[in-house]
C-alpha cells in the first residue's frame, strides 16, 4: 500500500510539469509561467499545497528548507504577484487526476462491494466584503440589515478511503439538496464506476431528490426526522420493507415552492 503512494505521488509530481499544465493553470495571457522564474509553477503549486495556515513569509522559508534550497531568495511581494496568475481552477483539476489514478487501481476499500459515501452541508463564515455579500448574501435577521456573510457549503467524503471526493460553495439560500447533486455528479468527473452507497442526515429525504438518485443509479440511505412520511410509516408491517412513496398535491405544492426559491 506504501509503495503504491508512493508510487502515485511521483506519477502526480511529474504532472506538475507537464507543460499542459502550465496552460491550465495560467488565469489570463497566453504567456504567464513561460519564462524561467526563481520559483517556477511547479514549485509554485507545491508550495501552495503544501501550506499549514502560518505567514506567506515563513511559508516560504520551511518551503525551500523542505526542498534542501535555503540560499533561494524570494520576495512575499514577487510570490503574492505570481500567485495572482494562477487560475484556481488548476486545483479541482489537479485533485481530480489524482483520485481518478486511485480510483481506477484496485486499492479503494469498499463495504459489501460498494463505495461508502457521506454527503453533508453546512454553513461556513466568510470575510465581510461587497463581493462575499453579492455572492454569498448575509445571513442577518429582521432586525439587522447586514449580518455576517456566510456561505453553504456541500461536501461529499470516501468514508472508508478518507478522501474528499468534492466540495461545493454555493449562496447561503441554496438549498443543500442542489449541492449535493453537484456533489453526486462529480462521480462521473472522476471517473468512478464503482457501485456506490451514499449516506445522509435528516436534512434530505425529498420526493424530487430521491427521484433524481433512482435516476442517477445511485443506492441511499436518509435518515428520516420523526414526522417524514408518517402515512406511509404507519402502514409498514415490519422494519424492513419496501415502501411506495406518492405524489401528493401537498407534497408537489412544496416542489413547486423549492423551485421558485432556487429560480430566485
Amino acid at each position: 500500500m506504501i509503495k503504491s503512494y508512493k508510487t502515485r505521488f511521483q506519477k502526480f509530481s511529474a504532472l506538475l510539469s507537464d507543460p499542459e499544465i502550465a496552460k491550465y493553470a495560467r488565469q489570463n495571457g497566453k504567456h504567464a509561467f513561460s519564462r524561467k522564474r526563481k520559483m517556477p509553477l511547479k514549485d509554485m503549486l507545491l508550495c501552495c499545497l503544501s501550506k499549514k495556515g502560518l505567514t506567506t513569509t515563513f511559508e516560504l522559508r520551511n518551503y525551500f528548507k523542505e526542498k534542501g534550497d535555503l540560499s533561494m531568495q524570494l520576495s512575499v511581494q514577487g510570490y503574492l504577484q505570481q500567485r495572482k496568475r494562477l487560475n484556481p481552477e488548476i486545483f479541482p483539476y489537479l485533485n481530480r487526476k489524482y483520485l481518478m489514478d486511485f480510483y481506477r487501481s484496485d486499492e479503494p476499500r469498499l463495504w459489501k462491494g460498494y463505495l461508502l459515501i457521506a454527503i453533508d452541508g453546512s454553513k461556513a463564515e466568510v470575510p465581510n466584503s461587497k463581493d462575499n455579500r453579492e455572492a454569498f448574501g448575509n445571513s442577518g435577521n429582521q432586525h439587522s440589515g447586514k449580518g455576517q456573510v456566510r456561505a453553504l457549503v456541500s461536501g461529499m467524503y470516501d468514508v472508508l478511503n478518507h478522501f474528499y471526493l468534492d466540495i461545493e460553495i454555493e449562496h447561503i439560500c441554496i438549498s443543500e439538496n442542489e449541492l449535493a447533486k453537484r456533489n453526486l455528479k462529480q462521480l462521473k468527473k472522476i471517473g468512478i464506476k464503482k457501485p456506490v452507497v451514499a449516506v445522509f442526515d435528516r436534512g434530505y429525504p425529498s420526493l424530487e431528490f430521491i427521484d433524481f438518485l433512482e435516476t442517477e443509479g445511485i443506492h441511499y440511505l436518509i435518515r428520516l426526522s420523526s414526522n417524514d412520511y408518517m402515512a406511509e410509516r404507519k402502514r409498514m408491517q415490519s422494519a424492513d420493507e419496501k415502501v411506495i412513496l406518492k405524489h401528493s398535491s401537498a407534497r408537489l405544492c412544496i416542489l413547486r415552492s423549492s423551485a421558485v426559491a432556487i429560480l430566485f
